[in-house]
Parts: structure tokens; sequence; C-alpha cells
């Protein structure tokens, strides 16, 4: 049976179950796809109510700014405690994780739960590994399974990491992503081409798969540049002096693909204008280790470690570039090419996660195999030689932002999907374990 159209829809009531949500919780990409989703659903008339880790009782008065942005428009917010370790033991690192993310996950099912059960909620909706409580409670209650669930597993590092102690560390992870997603109506593929990636990691039926992308806000996007502070990083940075300006955003680890940008810069010397700039902003354990081996490259004059920028500094910054390389060896969605597309910016990134959905050869850039030296070097040699076009592939980078990464389109197709949902029979719903 067909969804209804959206404005015919009743209005939804969804139980949006996460852990953390900007900015209340920080600055990271889950944070703020929970906040932005949220946000967009309530815009379109649904009624919204948000389950989080607690924060400190004075961050939850009406008056304070962070809260008071998250709790705009919601019917609802809802506390739980995380954190169950000494303070001896980091509550998010992987131990700490192992022991708080289960507990947490299930004092957030049962809550949730309890709740669905008076009718409170038409949908119930997860993030992560906030699936599996809930999960587990529902395929056990005939009246939950009524209530049709949705699941969001995002970007499934645990099942990426080429690292094998992380990948043994992570393996009570896995399970419990595994699971949880498997108990819900439909999991979200993020993007066209990891779909597959749910039934190969976790499981999932292909029937229930739902690609709904991972989106930015573009006028939050652009309302962060600053003329002055653009002017400020120009001079601060060294950009008026240079001839080409190549950037790249992320935590300085070695996934990142950082140490293979380095290598394929050094090689490229004879194709790079004199005064060439690669910033690299970000912190992280390998900046250490990525100075080293500027220096052994001979580019070290080249390059600048910007660190960490605020969103007014980083979206400011990339207006000043002319070029955004990303050649991370495995990803989710990310987020931070979309981020640079909207900028209006010419992209070399990796064919993995979700990028091959963002970047085309010739369009708005160059694609490039994972940790691949030999290639990237090709490519951005490729790029540097058609410097004429990156103006029009900035161009096709915000059109492909806008007609399927912006989120408007994306709550949109979240309705669209509750709708079908609502509409369907409900012998449809029942989840496979």
């Amino acid at each position: 049976m067909s969804a209804k159209p959206l404005r015919e829809t009743r209005h939804i009531r969804v139980a949006m179950l996460a852990r953390v949500v900007f900015p209340i919780h920080g600055y990271g990409g889950i944070e703020r796809h929970v906040f932005h989703l949220v946000t967009h659903l309530t815009k379109l008339g649904a009624a919204v109510t948000l389950f989080v880790q607690q924060v400190d009782e004075a961050r939850r008065t009406a008056d304070d700014a962070p809260t008071s942005a998250v709790t705009q428009g919601l019917d609802h917010i809802v506390y739980l405690r995380y954190d169950y370790t000494s303070p001896a033991l980091p509550p998010n690192g992987i131990l700490g994780r192992q022991i708080n993310y289960p507990w947490y996950t299930w004092q957030l099912g049962r809550a949730a739960a309890a709740a669905a059960r008076r009718g409170a909620f038409d949908i119930v909706h997860s993030q992560g590994l906030c699936a599996t409580g809930y999960g587990a409670i529902r395929v056990r209650d005939p009246l939950l399974r009524r209530v049709p669930f949705v699941a969001n597993p995002h970007g499934m590092e645990e099942f990426r990491t080429p690292d094998r102690r992380k990948w043994l560390a992570y393996a009570p992870f896995r399970a419990l992503y595994a699971y949880g997603h498997r108990c819900a109506d439909r999991a979200i593929a993020t993007d066209a081409c990891t779909q597959d990636d749910l039934p190969r990691y976790l499981g999932v039926d292909p029937r229930r798969v739902a690609v709904i992308p991972s989106a930015i806000d573009v006028d939050e996007c652009l309302g962060y540049v600053r003329p002055a502070l653009r002017a400020d990083l120009r001079a601060r940075l060294g950009l008026d002096q240079a001839d080409l300006a190549l950037m790249s955003v992320g935590r300085l680890e070695r996934n990142k693909g950082f140490h293979v940008l380095i290598e394929a810069l050094a090689r490229l010397a004879g194709d790079l204008p004199p005064r060439w700039r690669w910033l690299l902003v970000g912190n992280g354990k390998e900046r250490a280790a990525l100075e080293t081996l500027a220096r052994q490259a001979g580019v070290a004059e080249h390059v600048t470690f910007v660190g960490r920028l605020d969103d007014d500094e980083l979206h400011s910054l990339y207006e000043e570039v002319d070029l955004v390389v990303h050649p991370t060896l495995y990803e989710g969605s990310s987020l931070v090419t979309l981020e640079g597309m909207i900028h209006r910016k010419p992209m070399v990134a990796s064919a993995a996660g979700g990028i091959p959905d963002k970047v085309f050869d010739g369009r708005n850039g160059y694609l490039i195999r994972p940790g691949d030296v030999d290639d990237l070097v090709v490519k951005l040699r490729l790029a540097l030689a058609q410097r004429e076009r990156w103006p029009a592939w900035g161009e096709e980078s915000v059109r492909i932002v806008v007609s399927t990464f912006h989120w408007p389109v994306v709550a949109r197709k979240t309705m669209d999907l509750y709708a079908d949902l609502l509409s369907a029979p409900e012998h449809q719903m029942r989840p496979l374990v």
C-alpha cells in the first residue's frame, strides 16, 4: 500500500532515542544529526520526544541557551543516566563504553517502551546503539510491535576499523548493533552506495533497508561565514601569498589517511605551483607523527597544522581555499565532504563509505582508491590540469548537496518513511531477529 501524501497524514508523535545531541553534549557528527533531524521533523509538524543522556541540572533551565536551542519545538526531552563507571575510568573509552552503553540502552528502552505501551507514540526512531534495549523489549511484546520502529546505525565504525585490537575490543558493540537493528521494521542506510552494508554487517533483511541520506543544514553552514573572519584567516595563514590552497578536515588519526596525502604531495612537487599550501584542520594523536612525516617528505614548509576551529572559523576558511582533499581510509556518510561541497569546492576524496554518492569523477572532482598513494597522485594531477573547471565543479557540488543532502529534503523523506510504515498492514512490520 502506498503512503498517503504527507499533508494528509495525522500529527505523527515520534520517540527519538539517542544518547547525545548538539550543542549540549558536544559538536560531533551524530550530535548534529540528532539536533537537525528533530528540529526539521518538528518544522514538518511531527511531535518529537527526545531521549538523551542527562546533563548538569543547571543546563536544563529554560534560559540556558544550548538547552533551549534543542528543546524549542519539542514535545518533551527525557534525560537518562549514562555514566555508571568509576571516576578513574573514562566513560567513553572502549572499556567504559562497554559498561555504560549496554546499561544506558536498556534503561532507555524501558523508558521508551513504557511510554509506547501507554499510546504516547506513533513511531519509535533510534540512533546508533540506542536501538538495542528497545529492540530487545519490543520483540517480546506484541503491543509494542504495533508501533513502527525505525533504526539508524550511522557510520558503523566498529565494523570498518582495520586495527585488529579495536576490532576485538569492539566485538560486543558489533553484536549489540546487529541485534538491535534486526529488531527494527526499517533500518536506515545513509547512502545508496552503502545500503548493502546493513545486510552484510548487521544481518538486516534487505527488504527492511531504507535509504535516507545524512544531511547538512545549508543555511546554517553558509551562515557561519564572516567576511572579517575570512580576512583574518587569510592573513593569519598566509593565504594572500599562496598560488594554490588545499584543505583537509578531520581528526588526526591514522584512518583519516593524511599520511597518504603527505606522500602524494611530495611526489607532486613538479606539478604544484611554487607557493602552494595545504591546511590540515583538526587535532588528534597522530599530529606529531604527521609533522615528522611532512619534514621527512620535504613538504613541511607548505603544510600548516591549523588545529581545531570553531564553526565560524571552519566555514569561513572553506571560502578561502581552492580544493578540498579527503583521503580517508574508511568512512561513514562523510559530513566533511558535504561541508566542502556546499562552499562550492571541487573535491578529491576516497571512494569510501557514502562518498561515492557525493563525489563524481569529472563532475565535481575525483574519487580515489582508499590508501592508494599512486591513485591519489594520478587524481590530483588530473584535477590540477583542469583547474579552469574548478568553478563549474564547485557549482555542481552545491547542486548535489541542495538536491539530495539538505536537511529539509532529508526530513521530508523521513516523514514519508513514517507515513509508509503507519499505512502498512501490521504483518509487514514484525521484526526479524
